[in-house]
């Protein structure tokens, strides 16, 4: 099945509605051209003490906390030179892309929030390209849409893919198959990406993107029905270009996969990542998991450990926890516990694990 990319999406203002494209220009290093380019921040924290470096989320106005920030709209007019940006009463304000006079935009925002005991709301641009992310290595994210649609059926809720603030939205991949795109360098069109992680949800999600209502608790679908709260992949742009609507996906290479030696500070630990696995069943009748790639070995743990099991591929029931029979290690995961006689050998599997007992990571 060829997987593609179906909607391209860049947030001018982290927290803001989502801008759509047909296309969008990359940068190595970066990401969409003007996506996360802009915050306001809070009063809550101390402003950033400059606009070129990285600066943690809290710092700025956010979704989290400010579920109202759905109403926002922002829009950039690079012809222009200009970002607007639109409030919920339909108040507009505009100012410059790279330099300008913040006056009506700051007042805009001051109107609707209060300021913080730091200071009033004021907007904040990065002079470099790689946009307000949460984590200092990752520029884009992508969101497969049939993950989105199998959380819909099985919660029973309508839930907009836009609550996952993605970049690119695509199609052709079956439920939760992009964790198995962890740790490849992918090829969308001309650009080249290397997939770093699954990005795990916060509460943001539970704002409708044009609403605000926060009354659908979205990470406690995922947990529920999944046994995890990851959804969706971020990626690190290596080499610059233009993606289109309609790109497809191109596997370029696999390198040997070390989560630990790409990690920021405040990433969930890689041993709770949904990865894919490969069940073997033994002459004795247990069973076995064995890393579907072998260029992304299992953490060593011994017997007790627990790992889960998720839906996804070839399991497509209720997550399961297991517990390892005996002690595991890179190339084998030896397991125990229900669900496992319906496992047929070589089936593809999603798991996390093992987490050793009282370790504190589960």
């Amino acid at each position: 099945m060829t997987v593609r990319v179906e909607y391209i999406y860049r947030y001018p203002v982290k927290g803001f509605r989502a801008e759509r494209l047909k296309r969008g220009a990359l940068a190595a290093g970066a990401g969409l051209a003007w996506d996360r380019a802009f915050a306001f921040t809070s009063g809550n924290q101390p402003p950033p003490e400059n606009n070129t470096d990285w600066t943690q989320a809290r710092s700025f106005i956010q979704m989290t906390v400010y579920p109202q920030l759905a109403g926002f709209s922002a829009q950039v007019n690079e012809t222009e030179d200009t970002l607007h940006i639109k409030s919920p009463d339909d108040i507009e304000a505009a100012t410059g892309l790279g330099s300008g006079d913040d006056s009506a935009v700051n007042a805009l925002m001051n109107r609707h929030f209060n300021p913080g005991p730091l200071g009033s709301i004021q907007l904040h641009r990065l002079a470099n390209a790689h946009g307000h992310w949460d984590f200092s290595d990752t520029s884009i994210s992508i969101i497969n849409l049939a993950t989105v649609e199998w959380l819909e059926w099985v919660s029973g809720m309508t839930l907009s893919h836009l609550r996952f603030r993605g970049n690119l939205y695509v199609t052709g991949l079956e439920p939760f198959e992009e964790f198995t795109l962890a740790g490849q360098t992918i090829r969308f069109g001309s650009v080249t990406m290397k997939v770093l992680r699954p990005a795990l949800r916060c509460a943001a999600t539970a704002a409708d993107p044009w609403s605000g209502d926060t009354s659908i608790d979205v990470v406690n679908i995922l947990r529920t029905y999944t046994g995890h709260a990851f959804c969706g992949m971020y990626a690190e742009v290596l080499t610059s270009g233009e993606l289109f609507e309609d790109d497809h996906l191109r596997p370029v290479e696999a390198d040997l996969f070390n989560p630990s030696g790409i990690m920021p500070d405040r990433t969930p630990d890689p041993v709770l990542w949904p990865r894919p696995a490969v069940v073997q069943r033994t002459s004795e009748g247990s069973v076995n998991f064995k890393p579907a790639d072998a260029s992304w070995p299992f953490v060593p743990a011994n017997a007790g450990a627990r790992a889960t099991l998720h839906p996804g591929l070839d399991y497509t029931r209720e997550p399961v926890r297991l517990t390892l029979s005996e002690r595991g290690d890179h190339e084998v995961m030896p397991v125990s516990g229900e669900a496992l006689e319906e496992l047929v050998d070589g089936s593809r599997v999603i798991l996390s694990g093992p987490v050793e007992r009282r370790s504190g990571r589960a």
